[in-house]
């Protein structure tokens, strides 16, 4: 480690000491092209949260009749809606992308992340509601890829908070 904080490594350089801790869990050198911190991390999940929560008030406001009365419950329902996708964003979701940011940090080109995010989240969420619900795997695999929508949209909306490294 250098004075400044960083790494001497000639893999990696420039990157600092407390973000190579995936190399010692996955046991490689490998040069790492993109890293996140704690406020990508933050930002994505509740970017996602809030995009998915927004997506279903919406469905359900053009689903319906709507009128002045109807303002403060919907807002209210908002409210829970945002709690549940929280509480089970961060139980299912926030470790499948914590995951996911870590195995594709050598992948240096964002669009990919984001694809990754949508195929990865649709499929893992498909197969809970296939296994929790059964039924019609299509109208499964709708709500599964509303939910990729929304977690695409999450790690889209961190493209300039991770740091990529040539």
């Amino acid at each position: 480690m250098t004075q400044d904080g960083t790494n001497a490594d000639p893999l990696e350089p420039g990157l600092p000491e407390d973000e190579q801790f995936a190399d010692e869990l996955l046991d490689h050198k490998q040069s790492h092209r993109v890293t996140f911190g704690p406020l990508a991390f933050f930002t994505g999940f509740f970017v996602t949260i809030a995009a998915f929560s927004l997506t279903l008030i919406l469905i359900s406001i053009a689903g319906g009749t709507f009128s002045w009365r109807q303002v403060w419950p919907t807002f209210g329902i908002a409210f829970v809606v945002l709690l549940y996708a929280a509480g089970i964003g961060l139980i299912i979701g926030a470790p499948i992308a914590f995951l996911l940011g870590l195995a594709l940090r050598p992948v240096r080109r964002q669009w990919v992340h984001v694809l990754v995010f949508f195929v990865v989240i649709t499929l893992v969420a498909w197969l809970i509601f296939s296994v929790m619900y059964g039924g019609a795997a299509w109208e499964t695999l709708l709500l599964a890829a509303l939910i990729g929508l929304c977690a695409a949209i999450g790690r889209a909306s961190v493209w300039k908070l991770v740091t990529v490294y040539d």
